[in-house]
């Protein structure tokens, strides 16, 4: 199915937060690999103030990590609308703001509802590395963004974000072969429009985290479909996001308490496109 990977009005954000906190040393079941001196580390989840999304209109919506936190993931989900024609442009760490930024556009009809989300660390090893702006001609959805965090073994990806350029909306934001993964679809097909762009953020961490994923869901034409990879037992969400064919978009990508969540619509003209959900976890 191809490369299989996953603003008009702005919202006042405020976070509230969600009742989750377990103690995370992020091994898959074994000694970190920070080594035995490797400070305990707290996740929790906060969630922003909703966007209520009047049709045609992109939105900003954001949730806050708290002080002594930071962002390792985070997204934004649209009440429970089978066919919510919402599309993200943006989801990624805001390390200035200590907080998770997300940009959607509604296509839809009718008023939606988008509800942001972030998972917050104590770890004091967590950064973000920003890959470089990949172009994207008028319809071009195959020329991905890439970010890692060195390709070491002292740092890990450990989750990561998407940005992209006006009318262009994501198809991925996911792990790939050490590196996070972000891949939009320019939706303006006029030959003379100007050159879009789609670009990763790496969220890094001395400790490295246990990915699963979720089975590929295959999409016929217009269809849409809710992806969830969920945590082994005991483990948390530290980030997430969805890995879809080009012409796949994503509708909402976020964590739950156990896992990450992922819906998308096949904007496409194959059967064959399909969608996954990504999760990087951290043990207790």
């Amino acid at each position: 199915m191809g490369s299989v990977r996953t603003t008009a009005l702005t919202a006042v954000l405020f976070a509230v937060a969600l009742p989750v906190a377990v103690p995370s040393a992020w091994a898959d079941g074994g000694p970190s690999p920070a080594g035995p001196g490797a400070a305990v580390r707290t996740v929790t989840q906060q969630v922003g103030h909703p966007a209520i999304m009047s049709p045609g209109r992109l939105y900003t919506v954001a949730a806050y990590c708290p002080q002594g936190t930071k962002p390792t993931g985070g997204g934004a989900t649209v009440e429970d609308d089978p066919v919510s024609a919402v599309f993200i442009k943006d989801s990624y760490p805001d390390a200035v703001g200590n907080r998770w930024l997300v940009r959607a556009f509604n296509d839809s009809g009718k008023v939606q509802t988008l509800h942001p989300r972030v998972v917050c660390s104590t770890d004091p090893t967590i950064g973000y590395e920003v890959g470089p702006d990949k172009p994207l001609q008028p319809g071009e959805a195959a020329n991905p963004g890439r970010a890692n965090c060195g390709f070491g073994r002292t740092r890990f990806v450990v989750g990561g974000g998407i940005q992209a350029g006006d009318r262009t909306y994501a198809s991925e934001t996911s792990v790939g072969n050490g590196e996070w993964v972000a891949q939009a679809k320019y939706t303006d097909f006029d030959p003379d429009a100007p050159l879009s762009f789609v670009r990763a953020t790496a969220v890094c961490s001395a400790t490295e985290a246990t990915f699963k994923f979720s089975s590929t869901v295959r999409l016929a034409v217009g269809a849409v479909a809710t992806v969830h990879a969920e945590c082994p037992a005991g483990l948390v969400p530290i980030g997430g996001g969805g890995d879809a064919s080009p012409d796949v978009l994503l509708n909402s990508s976020a964590p739950t308490a156990t896992g990450w969540t992922v819906r998308a619509t096949n904007k496409g003209f194959s059967d064959r496109d399909g969608v996954f959900a990504t999760v990087a976890c951290a043990a207790p």
